[in-house]
């Protein structure tokens, strides 16, 4: 049980630096674009402030999340494969979506506004829980195999 958490622990920082970088790297705005006597941040002081942010969502319910998903999912191992990414699939979306909520919940004071950013928040929410998601596919086989040599 350990394990698991630890892997899945592992899977949710990956999964924060890439999300982070990424949307650092949209957010930076190069010397050459820079208006003269204007303040700007470094491309690692944008990454500090996302992973600030989003990287305890991904730990904390990327882990528990995955728990609740893969509990679910032990009623469907035997439907197809193509059936049981699928259907994972959608559930990491619902989480990315309840996640999204309950985190603007949390950072607004309860006191949400439905516009159009955050329909934007929503959808970085998604995609993050499917990064987690994925991630969580591609380390499988190694998690696998370091096991089976242990």
């Amino acid at each position: 049980m350990v394990n698991e958490i630890v892997k899945r622990i592992l899977i949710g920082v990956i999964a924060t630096v890439l999300f982070c970088v990424s949307i650092a790297i949209f957010a930076y705005t190069p010397v050459s674009n820079r208006e003269p006597n204007s303040s700007y941040i470094s491309l690692t002081g944008i990454f500090v402030i996302f992973a600030t942010y989003s990287g305890p969502v991904f730990i904390i319910a990327g882990v528990i999340w995955s728990f609740v998903i893969d509990k679910i999912s032990v009623k469907y191992q035997l439907d197809s494969r193509g059936k049981r990414y699928l259907r994972k699939f959608i559930w990491y979306i619902l989480a990315g979506i309840v996640s999204t909520l309950i985190f603007l919940f949390i950072i607004s004071n309860g006191d949400i506004v439905y516009n159009t950013e955050t329909f934007s928040l929503l959808s970085v929410g998604i995609i993050a829980s499917l990064l987690y998601y994925h991630l969580q596919i591609i380390m499988q086989p190694l998690f696998n195999k370091r096991s089976s040599e242990a």
